[in-house]
Protein backbone atom coordinates (compact mmCIF):
# COMPACT_ATOMS: atom_id res chain seq x y z
CA UNK A 1 0.00 0.00 0.00
CA UNK A 2 1.13 3.58 -0.70
CA UNK A 3 2.27 5.52 1.94
CA UNK A 4 -0.69 8.78 0.65
CA UNK A 5 -2.86 5.82 2.03
CA UNK A 6 -1.87 4.93 5.18
CA UNK A 7 -3.81 7.20 7.74
CA UNK A 8 -2.12 9.80 9.58
CA UNK A 9 -1.92 8.15 12.78
CA UNK A 10 0.49 5.33 10.98
CA UNK A 11 2.84 7.65 9.42
CA UNK A 12 5.83 8.50 10.71
CA UNK A 13 6.45 10.85 13.49
CA UNK A 14 8.72 12.89 10.97
CA UNK A 15 6.10 12.60 8.25
CA UNK A 16 3.08 13.60 10.47
CA UNK A 17 1.43 17.20 9.34
CA UNK A 18 1.15 18.80 12.75
CA UNK A 19 -1.64 22.32 13.09
CA UNK A 20 -2.16 24.60 15.58
CA UNK A 21 -5.52 24.58 17.55
CA UNK A 22 -6.98 27.49 15.45
CA UNK A 23 -6.32 25.99 12.29
CA UNK A 24 -7.79 23.04 13.46
CA UNK A 25 -11.08 25.08 14.30
CA UNK A 26 -10.89 26.82 11.07
CA UNK A 27 -10.56 22.94 8.97
CA UNK A 28 -12.80 21.21 11.31
CA UNK A 29 -15.92 23.89 10.79
CA UNK A 30 -18.29 23.23 7.74
CA UNK A 31 -18.13 26.07 5.14
CA UNK A 32 -20.57 28.79 5.06
CA UNK A 33 -23.61 28.84 2.71
CA UNK A 34 -22.41 31.43 0.62
CA UNK A 35 -18.77 30.18 0.07
CA UNK A 36 -20.38 26.89 -0.96
CA UNK A 37 -23.00 28.27 -3.76
CA UNK A 38 -21.13 31.38 -4.26
CA UNK A 39 -20.19 30.29 -8.01
CA UNK A 40 -23.56 29.54 -8.48
CA UNK A 41 -24.36 33.15 -7.58
CA UNK A 42 -21.82 34.34 -9.90
CA UNK A 43 -23.04 32.40 -12.75
CA UNK A 44 -26.81 33.16 -11.93
CA UNK A 45 -26.12 37.20 -11.86
CA UNK A 46 -23.55 36.76 -15.15
CA UNK A 47 -26.55 35.31 -16.64
CA UNK A 48 -28.95 38.11 -15.50
CA UNK A 49 -26.67 40.85 -16.59
CA UNK A 50 -26.76 39.09 -20.65
CA UNK A 51 -30.46 38.82 -20.35
CA UNK A 52 -30.93 42.69 -19.22
CA UNK A 53 -28.05 43.75 -21.84
CA UNK A 54 -30.25 41.06 -24.44
CA UNK A 55 -33.72 43.54 -23.19
CA UNK A 56 -32.27 46.70 -22.90
CA UNK A 57 -32.62 49.11 -25.74
CA UNK A 58 -29.83 51.09 -26.59
CA UNK A 59 -30.46 53.13 -29.83
CA UNK A 60 -28.09 54.58 -31.82
CA UNK A 61 -28.32 58.06 -31.96
CA UNK A 62 -28.01 61.07 -34.32
CA UNK A 63 -28.48 64.81 -32.37
CA UNK A 64 -28.59 67.69 -34.86
CA UNK A 65 -30.46 71.24 -34.45
CA UNK A 66 -33.83 71.82 -35.47
CA UNK A 67 -35.87 74.60 -36.46
CA UNK A 68 -40.10 74.77 -36.27
CA UNK A 69 -41.21 75.82 -39.39
CA UNK A 70 -44.98 75.92 -41.32
CA UNK A 71 -45.78 75.02 -44.94
CA UNK A 72 -46.87 78.39 -44.69
CA UNK A 73 -44.67 80.47 -42.37
CA UNK A 74 -45.42 83.89 -41.34
CA UNK A 75 -43.61 86.42 -43.72
CA UNK A 76 -41.62 89.17 -42.97
CA UNK A 77 -42.39 92.79 -44.15
CA UNK A 78 -39.26 94.46 -44.68
CA UNK A 79 -38.39 98.08 -45.22
CA UNK A 80 -36.52 98.83 -48.64
CA UNK A 81 -35.30 102.32 -47.84
CA UNK A 82 -33.65 103.64 -44.42
CA UNK A 83 -36.12 106.76 -43.04
CA UNK A 84 -38.92 107.64 -41.11
CA UNK A 85 -41.83 105.79 -40.07
CA UNK A 86 -44.63 108.81 -41.28
CA UNK A 87 -47.62 106.72 -40.49
CA UNK A 88 -48.54 103.21 -38.92
CA UNK A 89 -52.29 102.32 -40.86
CA UNK A 90 -52.45 98.93 -38.65
CA UNK A 91 -52.76 98.05 -35.17
CA UNK A 92 -50.54 94.88 -33.78
CA UNK A 93 -52.75 91.29 -34.07
CA UNK A 94 -55.40 92.81 -36.21
CA UNK A 95 -56.27 91.03 -39.34
CA UNK A 96 -55.57 92.20 -42.64
CA UNK A 97 -55.51 91.35 -46.50
CA UNK A 98 -52.60 90.53 -49.26
CA UNK A 99 -51.60 94.02 -50.98
CA UNK A 100 -52.61 96.00 -47.60
CA UNK A 101 -50.86 98.73 -46.91
CA UNK A 102 -49.32 98.66 -43.37
CA UNK A 103 -47.26 101.17 -43.02
CA UNK A 104 -45.54 104.58 -44.66
CA UNK A 105 -41.97 105.78 -44.80
CA UNK A 106 -41.05 109.27 -45.28
CA UNK A 107 -41.20 111.03 -48.81
CA UNK A 108 -41.95 114.22 -50.42
CA UNK A 109 -45.04 112.83 -52.02
CA UNK A 110 -48.53 112.63 -50.50
CA UNK A 111 -48.25 108.60 -49.98
CA UNK A 112 -52.39 109.04 -50.47
CA UNK A 113 -52.68 111.00 -53.76
CA UNK A 114 -49.60 108.67 -55.47
CA UNK A 115 -51.73 105.01 -54.69
CA UNK A 116 -54.97 106.84 -55.87
CA UNK A 117 -53.27 108.06 -58.84
CA UNK A 118 -51.49 104.69 -59.57
CA UNK A 119 -55.23 103.06 -58.96
CA UNK A 120 -56.42 105.27 -61.72
CA UNK A 121 -53.47 104.56 -63.94
CA UNK A 122 -54.31 101.01 -64.09
CA UNK A 123 -57.77 101.12 -64.28
CA UNK A 124 -56.86 104.01 -67.27
CA UNK A 125 -54.55 100.97 -68.84
CA UNK A 126 -56.99 98.59 -68.66
CA UNK A 127 -59.62 100.51 -70.63
CA UNK A 128 -56.80 101.46 -73.31
CA UNK A 129 -56.81 97.48 -74.25
CA UNK A 130 -59.99 97.50 -75.19
CA UNK A 131 -61.78 98.00 -78.80
CA UNK A 132 -62.68 101.17 -80.33
CA UNK A 133 -61.44 104.97 -79.74
CA UNK A 134 -61.84 108.16 -77.63
CA UNK A 135 -62.58 106.49 -74.58
CA UNK A 136 -62.62 107.66 -71.45
CA UNK A 137 -59.05 108.37 -70.68
CA UNK A 138 -59.40 111.91 -68.27
CA UNK A 139 -56.32 112.66 -66.71
CA UNK A 140 -55.41 115.47 -64.25
CA UNK A 141 -53.00 118.03 -65.48
CA UNK A 142 -49.92 118.09 -63.07
CA UNK A 143 -51.14 121.04 -61.19
CA UNK A 144 -51.49 121.14 -56.90
CA UNK A 145 -50.42 117.07 -57.48
CA UNK A 146 -47.94 116.31 -54.77
CA UNK A 147 -45.78 113.63 -56.27
CA UNK A 148 -42.60 114.38 -54.87
CA UNK A 149 -40.32 112.13 -56.58
CA UNK A 150 -42.81 110.77 -59.60
CA UNK A 151 -43.71 114.58 -60.32
CA UNK A 152 -40.87 114.76 -63.36
CA UNK A 153 -42.15 111.70 -64.63
CA UNK A 154 -45.72 112.19 -64.56
CA UNK A 155 -44.91 115.46 -66.24
CA UNK A 156 -43.86 113.81 -69.47
CA UNK A 157 -46.81 111.20 -69.13
CA UNK A 158 -49.31 114.25 -69.38
CA UNK A 159 -47.09 115.65 -72.38
CA UNK A 160 -47.39 111.95 -74.04
CA UNK A 161 -51.46 112.02 -73.43
CA UNK A 162 -52.19 115.27 -74.42
CA UNK A 163 -50.35 114.07 -77.75
CA UNK A 164 -52.26 111.05 -78.01
CA UNK A 165 -55.53 112.64 -77.05
CA UNK A 166 -55.40 115.32 -79.68
CA UNK A 167 -54.94 112.93 -82.16
CA UNK A 168 -57.33 109.73 -80.62
CA UNK A 169 -60.02 112.03 -78.99
CA UNK A 170 -61.14 114.94 -81.21
CA UNK A 171 -58.38 115.44 -83.07
CA UNK A 172 -57.56 115.11 -86.78
CA UNK A 173 -57.01 111.03 -87.19
CA UNK A 174 -60.47 110.27 -86.12
CA UNK A 175 -62.40 113.23 -88.24
CA UNK A 176 -60.06 111.21 -91.36
CA UNK A 177 -61.17 108.22 -90.03
CA UNK A 178 -64.73 109.16 -89.92
CA UNK A 179 -64.32 111.13 -93.67
CA UNK A 180 -63.24 107.72 -94.83
CA UNK A 181 -65.59 105.27 -93.31
CA UNK A 182 -68.30 108.05 -95.03
CA UNK A 183 -66.60 107.78 -98.28
CA UNK A 184 -66.46 103.94 -97.68
CA UNK A 185 -70.15 103.47 -97.66
CA UNK A 186 -70.85 106.04 -100.39
CA UNK A 187 -68.71 103.71 -102.60
CA UNK A 188 -70.81 100.81 -101.62
CA UNK A 189 -74.04 102.17 -102.26
CA UNK A 190 -72.92 103.23 -105.73
CA UNK A 191 -71.93 99.68 -106.01
CA UNK A 192 -75.25 98.22 -105.45
CA UNK A 193 -76.69 100.67 -108.25
CA UNK A 194 -74.72 99.86 -110.13
CA UNK A 195 -75.11 95.78 -109.85
CA UNK A 196 -79.13 96.65 -110.32
CA UNK A 197 -78.45 98.19 -113.45
CA UNK A 198 -75.81 95.93 -114.67
CA UNK A 199 -78.99 93.33 -113.58
CA UNK A 200 -81.77 95.38 -115.84
CA UNK A 201 -79.15 95.90 -118.72
CA UNK A 202 -78.51 91.49 -118.37
CA UNK A 203 -82.31 91.54 -118.88
CA UNK A 204 -83.22 93.72 -121.80
CA UNK A 205 -79.96 91.89 -123.71
CA UNK A 206 -81.83 88.55 -123.11
CA UNK A 207 -85.02 89.99 -124.32
CA UNK A 208 -82.71 91.30 -127.52
CA UNK A 209 -81.04 88.66 -128.06
CA UNK A 210 -84.32 86.22 -127.91
CA UNK A 211 -85.72 88.70 -130.61
CA UNK A 212 -82.83 88.40 -132.69
CA UNK A 213 -83.10 84.49 -132.98
CA UNK A 214 -86.46 85.50 -134.38
CA UNK A 215 -85.51 87.42 -137.11
CA UNK A 216 -82.24 85.72 -137.61
CA UNK A 217 -84.71 82.37 -138.79
CA UNK A 218 -87.32 84.29 -141.01
CA UNK A 219 -83.61 85.94 -142.91
CA UNK A 220 -82.96 82.49 -143.23
CA UNK A 221 -86.43 81.41 -144.77
CA UNK A 222 -86.29 84.72 -146.68
CA UNK A 223 -89.29 86.18 -145.18
CA UNK A 224 -87.38 89.43 -144.04
CA UNK A 225 -84.89 91.51 -146.12
CA UNK A 226 -81.33 91.49 -144.93
CA UNK A 227 -81.65 95.07 -144.27
CA UNK A 228 -84.41 94.16 -141.32
CA UNK A 229 -81.90 91.57 -140.25
CA UNK A 230 -78.89 94.29 -140.22
CA UNK A 231 -81.30 96.38 -138.41
CA UNK A 232 -81.78 93.85 -136.06
CA UNK A 233 -78.46 92.85 -135.42
CA UNK A 234 -77.40 96.59 -134.73
CA UNK A 235 -79.76 96.94 -132.49
CA UNK A 236 -78.56 93.78 -130.43
CA UNK A 237 -74.61 95.34 -130.38
CA UNK A 238 -76.26 98.52 -129.23
CA UNK A 239 -77.19 96.40 -125.95
CA UNK A 240 -74.22 95.03 -125.37
CA UNK A 241 -72.34 98.73 -125.12
CA UNK A 242 -74.19 99.63 -121.80
CA UNK A 243 -73.57 96.41 -120.06
CA UNK A 244 -69.40 96.93 -120.72
CA UNK A 245 -70.02 100.63 -119.88
CA UNK A 246 -71.76 99.29 -116.61
CA UNK A 247 -69.01 96.51 -115.96
CA UNK A 248 -66.18 98.93 -116.23
CA UNK A 249 -67.61 101.51 -113.71
CA UNK A 250 -67.79 98.34 -111.52
CA UNK A 251 -64.25 97.83 -111.71
CA UNK A 252 -63.76 101.70 -111.11
CA UNK A 253 -66.02 101.08 -107.57
CA UNK A 254 -63.78 98.32 -106.43
CA UNK A 255 -60.50 99.93 -107.24
CA UNK A 256 -61.77 102.86 -105.16
CA UNK A 257 -63.04 101.06 -102.49
CA UNK A 258 -59.83 99.17 -102.23
CA UNK A 259 -58.50 102.99 -102.37
CA UNK A 260 -60.39 103.56 -99.84
CA UNK A 261 -59.88 100.66 -97.95
CA UNK A 262 -55.78 100.82 -97.94
CA UNK A 263 -56.43 104.54 -96.54
CA UNK A 264 -58.05 103.48 -93.72
CA UNK A 265 -55.68 100.93 -93.28
CA UNK A 266 -52.69 103.40 -92.81
CA UNK A 267 -54.92 105.45 -90.68
CA UNK A 268 -55.07 103.08 -88.01
CA UNK A 269 -51.90 102.17 -88.25
CA UNK A 270 -50.70 105.69 -87.34
CA UNK A 271 -53.30 105.60 -84.66
CA UNK A 272 -52.45 102.37 -83.38
CA UNK A 273 -48.97 103.73 -83.03
CA UNK A 274 -49.66 106.91 -81.53
CA UNK A 275 -51.63 104.61 -78.86
CA UNK A 276 -48.27 102.32 -78.71
CA UNK A 277 -46.27 105.59 -77.66
CA UNK A 278 -49.24 106.50 -75.05
CA UNK A 279 -49.13 103.02 -73.78
CA UNK A 280 -45.00 103.01 -73.27
CA UNK A 281 -45.31 106.00 -71.29
CA UNK A 282 -48.38 104.80 -69.34
CA UNK A 283 -46.07 101.75 -68.39
CA UNK A 284 -43.35 103.25 -67.36
CA UNK A 285 -45.38 106.04 -65.34
CA UNK A 286 -46.90 103.14 -63.47
CA UNK A 287 -44.01 100.87 -63.19
CA UNK A 288 -42.20 103.92 -61.33
CA UNK A 289 -45.02 104.45 -59.13
CA UNK A 290 -45.01 100.56 -58.45
CA UNK A 291 -41.29 101.23 -57.82
CA UNK A 292 -42.09 103.97 -55.34
CA UNK A 293 -44.88 102.13 -53.44
CA UNK A 294 -42.90 99.15 -52.86
CA UNK A 295 -40.08 101.26 -51.38
CA UNK A 296 -41.91 104.33 -49.56
CA UNK A 297 -45.49 101.48 -48.40
CA UNK A 298 -45.10 99.09 -46.25
CA UNK A 299 -47.92 96.26 -47.56
CA UNK A 300 -48.87 92.82 -46.66
CA UNK A 301 -47.47 90.21 -48.22
CA UNK A 302 -50.27 87.94 -47.41
CA UNK A 303 -53.78 87.64 -45.60
CA UNK A 304 -53.28 87.09 -42.06
CA UNK A 305 -52.71 88.71 -38.45
CA UNK A 306 -49.91 91.76 -38.10
CA UNK A 307 -47.14 91.11 -35.76
CA UNK A 308 -44.82 94.25 -34.54
CA UNK A 309 -41.40 93.16 -35.30
CA UNK A 310 -40.16 94.48 -32.09
CA UNK A 311 -41.34 98.17 -30.68
CA UNK A 312 -42.94 100.14 -33.89
CA UNK A 313 -44.18 103.63 -33.39
CA UNK A 314 -44.61 106.85 -35.71
CA UNK A 315 -41.37 108.85 -36.34
CA UNK A 316 -39.08 105.83 -35.93
CA UNK A 317 -35.74 105.30 -37.75
CA UNK A 318 -35.75 102.23 -39.99
CA UNK A 319 -32.73 100.93 -41.78
CA UNK A 320 -32.63 99.43 -44.88
CA UNK A 321 -33.50 95.90 -44.98
CA UNK A 322 -34.92 96.11 -41.25
CA UNK A 323 -37.75 93.95 -40.81
CA UNK A 324 -40.71 95.85 -38.84
CA UNK A 325 -43.67 93.79 -38.98
CA UNK A 326 -44.52 90.10 -39.77
CA UNK A 327 -47.81 88.78 -41.14
CA UNK A 328 -48.66 84.88 -39.57
CA UNK A 329 -51.70 83.71 -41.62
CA UNK A 330 -51.93 81.50 -39.22
CA UNK A 331 -50.49 77.93 -40.65
CA UNK A 332 -50.80 74.61 -38.05
CA UNK A 333 -48.82 72.45 -40.74
CA UNK A 334 -45.52 72.59 -39.04
CA UNK A 335 -42.34 70.40 -39.77
CA UNK A 336 -39.21 70.54 -38.38
CA UNK A 337 -36.12 71.87 -40.39
CA UNK A 338 -33.10 69.87 -39.27
CA UNK A 339 -29.37 70.29 -39.83
CA UNK A 340 -27.48 67.28 -40.26
CA UNK A 341 -23.65 67.78 -40.23
CA UNK A 342 -21.66 65.47 -42.68
CA UNK A 343 -20.47 63.39 -39.18
CA UNK A 344 -23.05 60.56 -39.13
CA UNK A 345 -24.80 61.64 -42.45
CA UNK A 346 -24.36 58.21 -43.88
CA UNK A 347 -26.66 56.70 -40.70
CA UNK A 348 -29.35 59.20 -41.58
CA UNK A 349 -32.24 57.83 -43.83
CA UNK A 350 -35.47 58.81 -44.85
CA UNK A 351 -39.09 56.87 -42.67
CA UNK A 352 -36.08 56.98 -39.67
CA UNK A 353 -37.92 57.99 -36.12
CA UNK A 354 -36.73 61.20 -34.69
CA UNK A 355 -37.44 62.62 -31.30
CA UNK A 356 -37.64 66.57 -31.17
CA UNK A 357 -36.54 67.71 -27.84
CA UNK A 358 -37.48 71.87 -27.88
CA UNK A 359 -35.78 74.45 -26.17
CA UNK A 360 -39.33 76.38 -25.27
CA UNK A 361 -41.10 73.22 -24.14
CA UNK A 362 -38.57 71.03 -22.02
CA UNK A 363 -38.51 67.73 -22.73
CA UNK A 364 -38.79 66.74 -18.85
CA UNK A 365 -42.08 68.47 -18.57
CA UNK A 366 -43.84 68.43 -21.52
CA UNK A 367 -41.82 65.53 -23.33
CA UNK A 368 -40.89 65.27 -26.59
CA UNK A 369 -42.27 65.38 -30.65
CA UNK A 370 -42.29 62.68 -32.26
CA UNK A 371 -41.70 62.35 -36.05
CA UNK A 372 -39.53 61.18 -39.11
CA UNK A 373 -37.40 61.68 -41.32
CA UNK A 374 -39.25 63.04 -44.60
CA UNK A 375 -37.27 64.35 -47.29
CA UNK A 376 -32.95 64.54 -47.40
CA UNK A 377 -31.40 66.73 -49.13
CA UNK A 378 -28.69 64.99 -51.45
CA UNK A 379 -26.29 67.61 -51.50
CA UNK A 380 -24.77 70.27 -48.85
CA UNK A 381 -26.15 73.20 -48.92
CA UNK A 382 -24.33 75.06 -46.69
CA UNK A 383 -19.93 74.30 -45.16
CA UNK A 384 -20.72 70.30 -45.05
CA UNK A 385 -24.17 70.77 -43.87
CA UNK A 386 -27.15 68.77 -45.21
CA UNK A 387 -30.67 69.55 -44.60
CA UNK A 388 -33.51 67.49 -43.71
CA UNK A 389 -37.64 67.53 -43.37
CA UNK A 390 -39.08 65.64 -39.95
CA UNK A 391 -42.77 65.23 -40.27
CA UNK A 392 -43.97 65.54 -37.05
CA UNK A 393 -46.86 63.50 -35.57
CA UNK A 394 -50.16 65.24 -34.18
CA UNK A 395 -49.70 66.90 -30.97
CA UNK A 396 -52.13 65.51 -27.77
CA UNK A 397 -54.08 68.39 -26.81
CA UNK A 398 -53.49 67.84 -23.20
CA UNK A 399 -49.76 68.46 -23.67
CA UNK A 400 -50.21 72.31 -24.06
CA UNK A 401 -47.81 72.67 -26.84
CA UNK A 402 -48.30 75.27 -28.76
CA UNK A 403 -45.86 75.22 -32.15
CA UNK A 404 -44.72 78.70 -33.87
CA UNK A 405 -42.76 79.44 -36.60
CA UNK A 406 -38.85 79.91 -35.20
CA UNK A 407 -38.74 77.59 -32.59
CA UNK A 408 -35.27 75.68 -32.13
CA UNK A 409 -34.17 72.68 -30.36
CA UNK A 410 -32.73 69.43 -30.09
CA UNK A 411 -33.57 66.45 -33.03
CA UNK A 412 -32.28 62.95 -32.47
CA UNK A 413 -32.35 60.77 -34.89
CA UNK A 414 -32.50 57.28 -34.23
CA UNK A 415 -30.27 55.14 -36.85
CA UNK A 416 -30.42 51.95 -35.20
CA UNK A 417 -32.70 50.42 -32.38
CA UNK A 418 -30.16 48.07 -30.74
CA UNK A 419 -29.79 46.37 -27.56
CA UNK A 420 -26.73 46.34 -25.00
CA UNK A 421 -26.09 42.80 -25.94
CA UNK A 422 -25.89 43.81 -29.81
CA UNK A 423 -23.99 46.35 -29.09
CA UNK A 424 -21.47 44.39 -27.63
CA UNK A 425 -21.65 41.28 -29.61
CA UNK A 426 -20.57 43.89 -32.39
CA UNK A 427 -17.64 45.65 -31.14
CA UNK A 428 -16.04 42.08 -30.08
CA UNK A 429 -16.50 41.22 -33.67
CA UNK A 430 -14.78 44.13 -34.98
CA UNK A 431 -12.06 43.77 -32.35
CA UNK A 432 -11.75 40.15 -33.25
CA UNK A 433 -11.35 41.32 -37.07
CA UNK A 434 -9.07 43.68 -36.14
CA UNK A 435 -6.85 40.99 -34.69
Amino acid sequence: MDVKDKEPDTLPADRREVHTEDIQDIIGTPPHGLLRWGITWVLVVLLGIVALAAFIRYPDIVRAPVRINAANAPKAVISRISGNIVDILVEENAAVEAGQPLAWMESTADHGEVLELLERLHGLRDRQFGDGYGESTAVAPPINLQLGELQNSYQAFYQSYLTYRAAIGDGIYLKRRAYIQRDMQNVEQQRKQLELQRELQEREYTLAETEFERYRELAERKVISPSEYQQQQATLLAKQHPMQQTQSALLANEASHTAKAKELADLDNQIAEEKSKFMQALNSLISEAEQWKSQHVLTARQAGTVVYAGIIQRNQHIEVGQEVFHINPGSTDFFGEVNIPQYNMGKVEEGQEVLVKLNSFPFEEYGVLKGSVGRLSGVPYQDSIFLSRVDLQPIAPHRHIRLTTGMVGTAEIVTEDASLLQRLVRNIRLVLGRD
